[in-house]
């Protein structure tokens, strides 16, 4: 099934096209059989769910400082407890939108519960609309609440 080359075997190209598809189309089968079981991280099933949006040409139901703060955070899922530190100017730079927007989308997801702030150091509890923008803060993403507030499209 081989060839020689230059004294080395060579895999066909057809072959090597087949085996590639052999191994997506099995990753493909565990990530939706842990995602119907309900195993995958929600910021990765947060994830999952934009993309669906996307190919199915459905527009995105957040305003855009509201997505790109969900998506940096999502980026972030290895963070414990879906804690993520940072300050407003850091989100400013992550997310190219301004201090005022992100207020305005922090202060909106806040009401909504899927998020808490907190300043990192004192861990207390601080309004969006009160956020100086250096002071360094944890945001508490409730990926659970934020899934259930954006169904998966059919």
């Amino acid at each position: 099934m081989t060839k020689k080359s230059w004294g080395h075997d060579v895999i066909p190209r057809e072959v090597a096209i087949a085996n590639a598809r052999r191994v997506l189309d099995a990753a493909r089968t565990r990530r939706d059989r842990d995602r119907a079981l309900g195993r995958l991280p929600q910021q990765v099933e947060f994830m999952l769910r934009r993309l669906e949006r996307e190919q199915l040409g459905r527009p995105v139901t957040d305003p855009p400082a509201m997505e790109a703060l969900l998506l940096h955070c999502a980026r972030g899922w290895e963070h414990s407890g879906g804690a993520t530190h940072t300050s407003l100017r850091q989100l400013e730079q992550a997310t190219d939108s301004n201090a005022a927007d992100l207020r305005d989308a922090l202060h909106h997801l806040g009401a909504a519960g899927e998020v808490r702030l907190h300043y990192a150091k004192t861990g207390a509890l601080v309004k969006a609309k009160d956020l100086p923008v250096r002071a360094v803060l944890e945001l508490v993403t409730d990926w659970s609440l934020i899934n259930s507030n954006r169904p998966r499209p059919l």
